[in-house]
């Protein structure tokens, strides 16, 4: 089962097509940033992977919140 989270969009470090070049790419940024961990989530509509920080994870009634459900944890 997938776990909903929301971010604001502005936050992602990185948007991709390719669910496997997502995941390359947050480990390639978790490699970097050791204490950091990473979110590679889609959102209902979206045709691309979003790579987020953990931490940067908003309550569902932000102002700039949006649903997004995780696809995997870095």
């Amino acid at each position: 089962m997938e776990t909903r989270i929301f971010f604001n969009p502005g936050d992602s470090v990185a948007n991709i097509h390719d669910y496997n070049e997502a995941v390359r790419k947050g480990q390639i940024f978790k490699r970097e940033r050791h204490n950091d961990d990473l979110v590679i989530a889609k959102g209902p509509n979206d045709k691309e992977y979003a790579i987020f920080y953990a931490k940067d994870a908003l309550p569902a009634e932000h102002a700039k919140s949006k649903p997004y459900e995780v696809k995997h944890r870095l």
